[in-house]
């Protein structure tokens, strides 16, 4: 499959995930399940995308959620997620093509860069603050490792179908 419609519908897919559970926090943000879709993203485009696949993860899990985060009124959230979500998205593409363990510790990375990036962002935002930040660092924590564990669980079992063979695999 092409790597633009594949990363335009996981895109779709990353922002409707993330709309469906939302849980308001503290600092007017919200904690949703958004993660896994961002996590699973990352990984089928880094298995699927011969060129690129850190960027296609990036766009998918940033742009998504920072759409999210416009349609659901918290546009003022959106150039922060689309940082943490972005920089999260690249790095579980860059976790596709290594085996089973080491994709479960990339895809932890991944996770917890979103979480320092939020936890900076939100640290320096004059209405956040440190005392903001710190109340978010656990859920974001939990969304992250939520996240983690639905991503690559699902992508294992996308991945068992035979789906995310290209035609050279598939033909051996």
């Amino acid at each position: 499959m092409n790597s633009r419609i594949l990363t335009l519908t996981l895109t779709v897919v990353v922002a409707l995930v993330t709309l469906f559970v939302r849980i308001p926090l503290p600092s007017r943000g919200y904690f949703n399940v958004g993660d896994a879709a961002v996590i699973f993203a990352g990984l089928v485009l880094g298995g699927a995308s011969p060129k690129h696949p850190l960027l296609w993860g990036a766009l998918a899990g940033g742009l998504g959620s920072a759409a999210a985060d416009i349609l659901s009124g918290f546009a003022l959230f959106a150039p922060l997620t689309l940082a943490a979500k972005g920089l999260e998205g690249a790095l579980a593409a860059a976790a596709a093509k290594h085996t089973a363990a080491l994709r479960w510790i990339w895809a932890a990375v991944a996770s917890s860069a979103m979480v320092i990036v939020y936890f900076v962002g939100e640290a320096l935002w004059p209405s956040i603050g440190l005392q903001g930040a710190l109340a978010e660092l656990l859920p974001n924590l939990l969304q992250a490792a939520g996240g983690t564990l639905i991503g690559v669980t699902a992508f294992g079992l996308v991945e068992r179908t035979g789906w995310l063979r290209d035609d050279d695999t598939a033909a051996r």
